[in-house]
């Protein structure tokens, strides 16, 4: 029986509630400035991207006469300027990637900076940044590379399509996080032998994964094209509700994924994160909004992963992510403003001793974020183990032993109006954000 001494407030724990005004749909999103609770700036951004160094992105022709396609580089560009992401680890397949050079890779053009000569500082028309960061993504997925793992291109494309303890420290002595894409396609021992060959963290959500007809079928448990009826609708060139939110026709729980994570969390440390997989290369028609269903920003725009970082440059991000000082945010569902769960002063991804505080402060929706006619309702699951633990916000003394992480679930009553004669189906309760979770007693 779990033992649970509870400070809770008559009222649940929420931020200052802001006041609710209508604000159009827009593509364009505003750039996150919220201070994060403990000091740190809060970083958006996108782990697991393909560019034109993937053989399979761009409609199948991303290097045409062995040149780069420069337009399907420009809406990766325009994506993730247009979602104002602060960072972007690109993630390419190693049969292009890993013969091209190592500057190549970091995807500099005019206006850009290189930083350390391990980054591109990548310059958007409004002045905003976005620091990106090469990666491969194969059997293992290696993000924040400094550098090529062999100089050999064939050498390194063979350690790339790899997965043992020797590729797993050959990847890390680059200066790359080892994560692992596609969590729902191993197994838990296989995921626990390369945690402790130094795996940093895994997948609790992939958007291909939700699309895959053969992934949904075998290893998410979920009807292969069950989602069809609900997303046509969005696929009308002559509809009259908002395309992007199409994304809630197929969103479901991962649970598979996230079974994967709270067995490892009880092992030791390891960061969550979703993967965005964007290749733009399944459905180039356009829709109702001219912009093709599967392109760069908006498949940039459904989710974030939202770092707490201290200090600047690419090894304070990678050092904030490898620390779990992250939160898988749907920003399809609304922008958060007031988010915070931390454990006797330290942030997701932290943990200590039993009898410390874990507090849950119910976060609300950023007054940027669309929104019409009416305000959400947003609600708290903290798990314990994996099992629900609590169902409210709050303030709670764990005096048992476990990993204890938070999901926000969301009911989008504000989105009603963009989802119009769609609306009655889809607006119903959502995972909103997950936490990292808090390894405590362990």
């Amino acid at each position: 029986m779990w033992l649970l001494l509870a400070c809770t407030a008559s009222d649940p724990v929420e931020s200052t509630p802001t006041p609710f005004v209508d604000v159009p749909w827009s593509k364009i999103r505003p750039a996150f400035t919220e201070q994060a609770p403990t000091g740190e700036r809060w970083q958006r951004g996108i782990i697991h991207l393909h560019s034109h160094y993937s053989h399979d992105a761009c409609d199948g022709e991303p290097m045409p006469g062995g040149v780069p396609d420069e337009a399907c580089l420009g809406d990766l560009r325009q994506g993730l300027c247009e979602t104002a992401m602060d960072y972007a680890f690109i993630t390419d397949h190693p049969s292009h990637a890993a013969y091209q050079s190592f500057e190549d890779l970091l995807l500099v053009r005019d206006g850009d900076q290189v930083i350390d000569g391990v980054a591109n500082s990548m310059a958007c028309p409004d002045g905003h940044r976005v620091l990106l960061m090469p990666g491969i993504e194969d059997e293992l997925m290696p993000v924040g590379l400094t550098r090529q793992v062999s100089e050999d291109p064939e050498e390194a494309d063979q350690i790339y399509n790899s997965s043992d303890a020797a590729t797993i420290a050959a990847e890390t002595a680059t200066g790359a996080l080892v994560l692992q894409a596609h969590t729902e396609s191993r197994t838990i021992a296989q995921l626990k032998q390369r945690q402790a060959a130094g795996l940093r963290g895994v997948e609790i959500f992939n958007l291909h994964a939700m699309l895959d007809p053969d992934i949904r079928k075998d290893y998410l448990g979920l009807e292969p094209l069950g989602y069809l009826q609900d997303l046509g609708p969005f696929l009308a060139t002559d509809s009259d509700i908002t395309p992007d939110l199409g994304f809630l026709a197929i969103f479901q729980e991962q649970a598979t994924s996230l079974q994967s994570y709270d067995a490892l969390a009880a092992v030791g440390p390891i960061t969550a994160h979703a993967g965005t997989d964007a290749h733009q290369n399944v459905l180039p028609p356009p829709l109702s909004d001219g912009e093709r269903f599967d392109s760069y920003r908006r498949m940039i725009s459904l989710f974030s992963n939202l770092l707490m970082v201290q200090g600047e440059g690419p090894s304070a991000v990678k050092e904030a992510l490898g620390s779990g000082r992250n939160y898988v945010v749907f920003e399809v569902l609304g922008t958060p403003t007031g988010l915070s769960v931390s454990y006797e002063g330290q942030e997701a991804g932290g943990g200590g001793a039993t009898g410390g505080t874990l507090k849950v402060v119910c976060p609300t929706l950023s007054p940027f974020s669309p929104q019409l006619d009416q305000p959400p309702e947003i609600s708290a699951i903290v798990f314990k183990d994996g099992q629900v633990f609590q169902e409210e916000c709050g303030e709670f003394v764990l005096t048992e032993p476990g990993v204890y992480r938070v999901r926000f679930d969301i009911l989008p009553l504000h989105l009603a109006t963009f989802l119009g004669s769609e609306a009655d189906d889809l607006v119903h309760v959502y995972p909103w954000i997950y936490s990292n979770g808090f390894r405590v007693g362990l």
